[in-house]
């Protein structure tokens, strides 16, 4: 591939065009060429920003702490700001930011919607995904017109007439169990709250059109690890937005 490889992490002299300098950054090549190189800044804070994509692998990588890959920061570097090679991605850790960065790139976004449902005591309906093997927040793909979809989703599943509430929506950069790749996504969500819950979904698990249902507190979801390996995004979205 020449003198850079893809996945390579190096030590550069980032340019930052809102400041006008350049700052000692690690990069990853995350493309060849014999004059420039496309590269990406990584970070050693983890911010609250959906383009920061942790690195698992960072010792590998020849990083000295735990970092993050910030895919909305990648840019053509001169071969003068390349200063000295540190280490390579691991496998899963290139795949993982190399899915991630044709998304962003390409300015696609997979859009749903999600329903934070709760009961009287407070805690949230989850339904049974079998592609997953995990308890999920009821999501339903967004189309115009949402609102009312949404609205009629909801009132199907809780078998009564109700009108949900909207609460805000967020980008999120996740692993999807169903196509095993990593994918860029815009979520949706909406909240309901049952003063009186239908006599069909009482219990804490119960089951309603084919389906597996539980009624699970944050708390019981943050001590299940299945679901924070898998969806840890999503249960601190509806945590700190379902206050």
């Amino acid at each position: 591939m020449g003198k850079y490889n893809l996945g390579e992490v190096w030590w550069t002299q980032f340019p930052f065009q809102e400041i006008k300098v350049s700052k000692r950054r690690p990069a990853i090549v995350i493309d060849k060429n014999t004059i420039a190189v496309l590269a990406m800044m990584v970070t050693s804070k983890a911010k609250k920003n959906p383009y920061s994509i942790r690195i698992d692998d960072w010792q590998e990588a020849g990083l000295t702490r735990e970092s993050w890959a910030r895919i909305d920061r990648i840019i053509q570097m001169d071969e003068w700001r390349m200063e000295k090679k540190i280490g390579d991605l691991s496998e899963s850790d290139l795949l993982k930011i190399t899915q991630l960065v044709t998304e962003h790139l390409s300015e696609k976004y997979h859009e749903f919607s999600l329903l934070a449902i709760t009961n009287p005591t407070g805690k949230y309906l989850q339904v049974y995904d079998e592609r997953w093997k995990c308890w999920l927040f009821p999501y339903y793909r967004t189309e115009d017109p949402n609102k009312e979809n949404i609205d009629k989703h909801a009132s199907d599943l809780v078998k009564m007439q109700v009108t949900t509430s909207y609460v805000t929506s967020a980008l999120h950069c996740k692993y999807s169990e169903s196509d095993q790749v990593y994918k860029q996504y815009k979520h949706i969500l909406y909240s309901l709250a049952l003063n009186d819950v239908p006599e069909c979904m009482k219990g804490d698990i119960f089951e309603l059109d084919g389906k597996k249902y539980a009624w699970k507190s944050i708390e019981e979801l943050e001590a299940d690890s299945n679901v924070m390996d898998k969806n840890d995004d999503i249960v601190a979205f509806v945590k700190t937005k379902c206050k």
